[in-house]
């Protein structure tokens, strides 16, 4: 072998083993940690599966291995309006849960997810780009978070909510009187602007709600509407379309994130947060057309709502962020609240 081969070849032995050297060394950074995450939402939404999910594998993988995360879906450890409590208290490290399911302790925060499918936000890359950005531009904002004892490490975001009924709804005419599923305290005047009743419903008995008539229509994404198999009991889904938003935030337990973990562990969940808020938004789209190809093969009857009709549920429904604007007025919050708006005005535009 000439001395030149023989160079190069300890050249290249000697990076291999500064780069094992770094990789041991990065490895070495994260301590050993088994940690619990309770989920308020099924395991089955895109969501869960491409940013949820993959947040909690990358942070195993990422941390070679050093930290492990059980999740508990669908409010097995926690139910809905619970999870956030029990981060907050220490009982695990982590939880998923809609920020709108909070109004009292979350005023400020509940807002991209209590507006969600109020024709608020035009796209879910929109919603969860707005919601990141009024969260870091307002303390008043992160000191809701706080308060809880809880900090959201990356909102997800979903693709635009449509209705799934048990009879077609082609027309705004249509939603008259119909029961439609509601969720945040917003969505009643939603439905009371185009003649419809809202009936708040938890995730996990939405298709019980249309089997029993409790429910005349689901109010979902269509990624959403397939992975729950919703269309199976409303099986006409319309084309309709009621505007995207923010869902829920994964949040961590505030004294561990920032006094007792390491510096290491929290730049890792941080970066890790970014990259999933990203994701989330991106694959719900992207899973929109598929759900809606799939169901129709799974016996969905697909119901064209015309851009005619569109416009006119446009031009009925109340612009919502005024509507939480002005119900802010006579609390301390108010002026915040009113640079909020303004501020979310702004960007829609800018982001079209």
């Amino acid at each position: 072998m000439s001395k030149m081969m023989m160079a190069i070849r300890a050249s290249a032995l000697g990076a291999v083993a500064f780069g094992l050297g770094v990789g041991v060394a990065a490895a070495q950074d994260y301590p050993e940690m088994s940690l619990k995450m309770a989920h308020s939402l099924p395991e089955t939404y895109v969501q869960s599966q491409k940013a949820d999910k993959w947040f909690f594998e990358e942070l195993e993988k990422r941390s070679g291995g050093k930290i492990k995360t059980q999740i508990f879906w669908n409010g097995s450890l926690a139910r809905p309006k619970e999870v956030f409590d029990m981060v907050g208290k220490g009982g695990v490290a982590f939880g998923g849960d809609a920020q709108g399911y909070y109004p009292s302790q979350l005023p400020l925060n509940t807002m991209p997810n209590a507006l969600l499918g109020t024709l608020t936000f035009a796209s879910a890359g929109q919603a969860s780009q707005i919601t990141r950005e009024i969260f870091d531009k307002f303390p008043a904002m992160q000191a809701e978070f706080k308060a809880l004892g809880i900090w959201p490490i990356y909102f997800n975001s979903a693709t635009s909510f449509r209705v799934s009924c048990t009879k077609p709804v082609a027309t705004v005419e249509d939603l008259k009187n119909k029961k439609i599923r509601q969720f945040s305290a917003y969505h009643p005047r939603l439905w009371e602007s185009v003649g419809a009743v809202g009936v708040t419903v938890l995730p996990a008995e939405i298709y019980e709600g249309l089997q029993r008539n409790r429910l005349d229509c689901a109010f979902y994404s269509y990624p959403a509407l397939q992975s729950q198999k919703i269309y199976e009991q409303g099986k006409y889904v319309s084309t309709a379309n009621f505007g995207a938003g923010a869902t829920w935030p994964v949040v961590v337990n505030y004294d561990l994130f920032f006094n007792k973990w390491p510096e290491s562990v929290r730049k890792l969940i941080t970066e890790l947060g970014r990259e999933a808020e990203k994701r989330s938004g991106e694959a719900d789209t992207a899973a929109a057309e598929e759900a809606l190809v799939e169901m129709k093969k799974q016996g969905a009857i697909i119901v064209d709502f015309p851009a005619a009709e569109q416009k006119k549920l446009e031009a009925m429904v109340p612009n919502f962020i005024d509507v939480w604007v002005e119900q802010q007025k006579g609390t301390d919050r108010a002026a915040v609240a009113a640079e909020i708006g303004e501020y979310i005005k702004k960007r829609r535009t800018e982001l079209k």
